[in-house]
């Protein structure tokens, strides 16, 4: 269904609390107006509305923030997401294991959302917030879930990531990224090392449904200083089963198979 066949009035609405979605120190009504194109006076009923029925609140600065109502559907929504429910037991022993921040995530569209957390006693330690979204080509996370992912979507975002302005030639960038997801999709693991972030490091296995189908990912993430040297060259390389992380990996892929049995 296009857009422009649902109620517009609806979509409106929808676009109002999602301008909130990012925004925890709240925005206000002219800034939501001008950012959707919208008039003031139609943001201010919505607002209202919304307020009336737990969706925003208003702070004392006149700023509107996501409100109870919203939080508890979203925690609902959350328990009511299969993998989730069964993988977290198998994610806080894991965390326990090998003292470090464990993720369940899984694709939403075209980027990562993460969907479960448990994080280990570390000072100091990766911690992204339960919804946050991450861009599938930079995490390992992301880069596991489009390595499983049927082809044709697969390529569809791929070609969202050409840049026309690069210096290095788009065919070039693909071809290496290509050559790196079908790695992933042989060896059954990613690896990303810095490239979300700064000094953050990342490992992840795939969550299988019976048929095989990868539905979800289970990652672990640490900072690069606590980040074993790796016991073989490029992991990508060779097309061989990678355990250069053997004080990790294991416990990772282990934790994987099981939550993949327990959905069966």
């Amino acid at each position: 269904m296009k857009l422009g066949s649902l109620a517009t009035s609806l979509v409106k609405a929808l676009r109002v609390l999602l301008c909130l979605e990012d925004s925890p120190e709240g925005r206000g009504v002219t800034d939501i107006a001008r950012s959707l194109g919208l008039p003031k006076s139609a943001v201010h009923r919505l607002l209202v509305t919304f307020q009336e029925l737990g969706f925003v609140q208003q702070q004392p600065n006149s700023r509107y923030i996501l409100g109870p109502a919203l939080a508890r559907l979203g925690l609902r929504a959350a328990d009511m997401f299969t993998p989730r429910r069964v993988a977290r037991p198998y994610l806080e022993a894991l965390a326990q294991d090998i003292g470090e921040t464990v993720f369940l995530g899984m694709l939403a569209q075209d980027q990562v959302l993460v969907v479960d957390k448990v994080e280990h006693g570390q000072v100091l330690r990766v911690s992204p917030a339960l919804g946050t979204v991450l861009p599938p080509h930079r995490t390992a996370l992301g880069k596991l879930l489009l390595a499983f992912r049927p082809e044709p979507q697969r390529e569809q975002y791929l070609q969202t990531l050409v840049d026309p302005g690069s210096a290095t030639a788009p065919e070039l960038r693909l071809y290496a990224l290509r050559q790196e997801l079908a790695a992933i999709a042989h060896q059954g693991l990613a690896v990303s090392l810095e490239e979300w972030a700064p000094d953050i490091c990342c490992l992840a296995a795939p969550i299988r449904r019976r048929q095989g189908e990868v539905i979800a990912a289970l990652a672990l993430a640490l900072p690069r200083s606590r980040m074993p040297q790796p016991q073989r060259h490029d992991p990508f390389m060779g097309g061989e089963v990678a355990m250069q992380y053997p004080t990790l990996l294991p416990a990772l892929l282990t934790a994987a198979e099981r939550i993949s049995a327990a959905l069966l």
